[in-house]
């Protein structure tokens, strides 16, 4: 008669499967993705870190070489400035020259200009001048020379707007003030004494 113990076989295969349940993942699998996740960003921070270092040890030697660059170069941009300096302060005086020199001819044009104007029975007493406003003050034989110089200042080119501001009659004689705006560059002048370009 044959025996089958099968009481023994069955605790046999509970514990293979106790065994087999003991090497399971599911209880460890969050850590291990944990593990890999600082792993990963833990690589990533440091090759980060090593980037800025490389880029800041870059920046660094660069900004050695413009301090050297501009070393080297600085007793030059001293010369420039110092150049650039004295070319200033020497068109400030060619400029007051040239101010001087405009002024100085201004009322010799102006005295000349009123001079070819001035008719005769007129004779001026005060002349005043303020920007290029002209104020003439001055005494005449009769009305006529009055009306004389006023067509005389509106026909030349370097008078603008004459305008008889008084005209009274002063004992036998007539006093006037008169007032025009003087141009020392006329268009007409400019126009014909620029040369003419060929067509």
């Amino acid at each position: 008669m044959i025996k089958i113990n099968l009481v023994s076989e069955a605790p046999a295969a509970a514990v293979t499967k106790r065994k087999r349940s003991e090497f399971s993942l599911g209880a460890k699998q969050g850590d291990i993705i944990l593990v890999t996740v600082l792993a990963i960003a833990v690589a990533v921070s440091g090759t980060w870190w090593f980037v800025l270092t490389s880029k800041r040890a870059d920046l660094k030697e660069l900004e050695r070489q413009r301090t050297a660059e501009r070393d080297e170069l600085k007793p030059y941009i001293d010369k420039v400035e110092e150049l650039e300096a004295k070319r200033a302060l020497l068109k400030r005086k060619v400029d007051v020259i040239n101010d001087l020199k405009d002024k100085q001819h201004g009322p010799v044009r102006i005295m000349d200009e009123v001079s070819r104007a001035l008719p005769e029975l007129i004779w001026l007493t005060q002349l005043k001048m303020s920007g290029n406003s002209i104020t003439l003050t001055g005494d005449a034989m009769d009305e006529n020379a009055v009306a004389n110089f006023y067509s005389n200042l509106d026909a030349s080119p370097f008078f603008e707007e004459p305008e008889v501001k008084n005209l009274a009659r002063k004992g036998e004689d007539f006093a006037f003030t008169l007032t025009a705006t003087f141009t020392y560059e006329p268009p007409e002048i400019e126009k014909a004494s620029a040369p003419s370009g060929s067509s």
